[in-house]
């Protein structure tokens, strides 16, 4: 029978689909029989394809056999009203599928990689959250994942440990993951003085990586719904967008700011050519024309010659930019070897493995 590692997490959008994605390269690369299994999976819509994007994106980077998907992930809950789709029978039934699939999926495996719910608070209401699901599958103590560079998670992890003692459940260790840089001091402060005199051990601090988090120039294209208008450029459409500017101020108090950041997604008016123009000399990766405002040649001149890809956006300014906030990067084949070296480098491995 394999051995389970349980990721969890307080917050949403913590990396847990990533790190899945980097502990199974390793302990592939070690020789091990690794599987993936995520209990329930959460659909883009509630009449969608059931499948959950998270586990088709980790099947598009690493290697886990041919195990259905509905082994992979045997229950499949739409976020849109699922406190009214469970009823007490219903909690029964989706238990019940989701020992059985574990059981199936784990008989060939030395692991298991065990994605859990957004948070742990996910499904509570209805008796199926992430502790709940653990104890249905024999397994005592979770991986907690925390994302905060303040002193906010140690607020974090002492609800969460007071939570899990509450409901009979360990914290295994935790992740400190996408981290600020300057935080890690602290960090290693708390552990000292805080976390590992209860008993909580650190598995592992990984920096923020821009390259994992930045989307690519397609990805926001697709997002906005925008049309490139420069086919000159298309093959910069692979370029990373680290952030966002919005000019709505004359081109000397934009330059300031394109000034101080590099790889920038720069949004603004079709009509505004002397900030498209300000903006192309400095080092955008995409410039974003709200409006669907076709902008003046000279701009499509410069934008070809720098290539650089201009979007035509159809929505306002502000709409725009929400659409491009709520990009969530896929990783490229080629950045799989990032998340590898992040989590094989900054990984305790006999904590996690023990």
């Amino acid at each position: 029978m394999a051995k389970g590692i349980y990721l969890c997490s307080l917050e949403e959008r913590v990396g847990k689909t990533l790190l899945s994605v980097g502990i199974i390269q390793k302990l592939q690369n070690d020789g091990k029989k690794v599987g993936y299994y995520k209990p329930i999976g959460t659909p883009k819509a509630p009449f969608s394809n059931k499948a959950d994007p998270d586990v088709g994106f980790l099947q598009s980077c690493v290697e886990i056999t041919n195990v259905p998907y509905d082994v992979l992930s045997p229950v499949s809950i739409p976020d849109c009203y699922y406190v009214d789709l469970i009823t007490a029978d219903k909690k029964e039934i989706f238990r019940e599928n989701i020992k059985q699939a574990y059981q199936e999926v784990s008989k060939e495996y030395d692991y298991i990689i065990i994605e859990g719910s957004q948070s742990i608070k996910k499904y509570i209401r209805v008796g199926v959250d992430d502790v709940s699901i653990a104890k249905v599958l024999d397994i005592d103590e979770l991986v907690y994942i925390e994302t905060e560079s303040s002193d906010k998670c140690i607020d974090n992890i002492f609800f969460t440990k007071k939570y899990f003692d509450y409901r009979d459940i360990k914290i295994k260790g935790i992740i400190f993951n996408n981290i600020d840089y300057d935080y890690f001091p602290r960090i290693t402060e708390l552990k000292e003085k805080h976390i590992t005199r209860y008993d909580i051990p650190i598995i592992g601090i990984i920096e923020k990586s821009l390259e994992l988090l930045s989307p690519r120039v397609s990805e926001i294209k697709e997002a906005i719904g925008g049309n490139l208008l420069n086919e000159a450029a298309s093959d910069a459409l692979y370029n990373l967008a680290e952030t966002y500017l919005v000019g709505a101020m004359g081109p000397q108090a934009a330059l300031k700011y394109l000034r101080q950041v590099k790889n920038a997604a720069f949004i603004t008016g079709g009509d505004r050519t002397d900030l498209a123009m300000a903006a192309l000399n400095e080092n955008v990766s995409v410039l974003i024309l709200t409006g669907y405002i076709r902008p003046d040649t000279s701009v499509i001149t410069k934008a070809n010659q720098k290539n650089i890809p201009i979007l035509l956006s159809p929505s306002d300014t502000y709409t725009t930019l929400s659409n491009m906030e709520k990009v969530q990067p896929g990783i490229q084949e080629e950045e799989t070897n990032l998340v590898l070296e992040l989590v094989e480098e900054n990984l305790d491995w006999d904590v996690l493995l023990k």
